[in-house]
């Protein structure tokens, strides 16, 4: 198989998420992604605002990257690895140390929306973290009820410079989540595709599945988006089409 993936949002880490539970299932999930293709990953374990403090996040991480490390040499795995967070949304984001929460040795910074409501004051949140110099990546985007209802919440997302990720799993699985999915990529809304891993049966690695659902043009060119943002570099988007709703439908 091809080392050519990056995986840039995933669960792998042991007992630090609702992701893997042991180092056993950390080295399970990560032998998928070697299986899969890929020759990098960022664990992207959540962080919550509300729910712990930001120190006491970067401790448990530290501790879990120190014996995904000692099992990945003692297996001797030829994988990359940097850390990252999922940042559930918060107002309060801008006044964190977001160097702690991003994609590390990059400017990237995964963020997670509420999927039961759209919350107030997104746009403001998201221009005072681009003003700090971060590029927010919007997580799966395919699973917001508010969007899927109003893509044009999207679209003024990612022409105010975020960008937006979305899972493997939505294109596999085809239908309804899987046309919309097409719908975004056509309205260039979309721009890295990752997996969201979590569980070796459950919610496993499948990366280069979702890149065969895809047109070849489409998938080269998240693919390279993918590693550009892995190797902390600029991504060129693109300029975003704003959807229109007409006879009944967006277009």
């Amino acid at each position: 198989m091809k080392q050519d993936l990056v995986d840039l949002h995933c669960h792998l880490l042991p007992g630090i998420d609702d992701g893997a539970k042991d180092i056993g299932m950390t080295l399970a999930l990560l032998r998928q992604e070697l299986a899969d293709g890929a020759a990098g990953l960022v664990f992207t374990p959540h962080f919550y605002y509300e729910r712990t403090t930001l120190e006491e996040f970067a401790a448990k991480r530290k501790a879990a990257l120190r014996q995904t490390a000692e099992a990945v040499r003692r297996e001797s795995l030829p994988l990359a690895a940097k850390a990252g967070a999922e940042v559930y949304y918060t107002p309060v984001l801008p006044t964190l140390d977001l160097s702690q929460l991003c994609f590390a040795g990059t400017r990237y910074l995964l963020i997670e929306l509420p999927t039961t409501f759209h919350p107030s004051g997104i746009e403001d949140t998201l221009y005072a973290v681009q003003q700090q110099g971060y590029t927010p990546i919007l997580a799966h985007v395919e699973r917001y009820p508010y969007v899927t209802e109003d893509p044009t919440l999207l679209y003024r997302w990612v022409a105010a410079g975020a960008l937006a990720q979305v899972n493997a799993a939505g294109l596999i699985r085809g239908g309804h989540t899987a046309k919309l999915l097409h719908k975004y990529l056509h309205w260039n809304l979309v721009h890295l595709l990752a997996t969201d891993a979590h569980h070796p049966e459950r919610r496993p690695v499948n990366l280069r599945a979702g890149y065969e659902a895809l047109p070849e043009k489409t998938a080269a060119r998240l693919r390279q988006n993918g590693i550009q943002v892995f190797l902390g570099r600029d991504v060129d988007p693109g300029e975003p089409i704003e959807p229109k709703f007409r006879f009944g439908r967006w277009v």
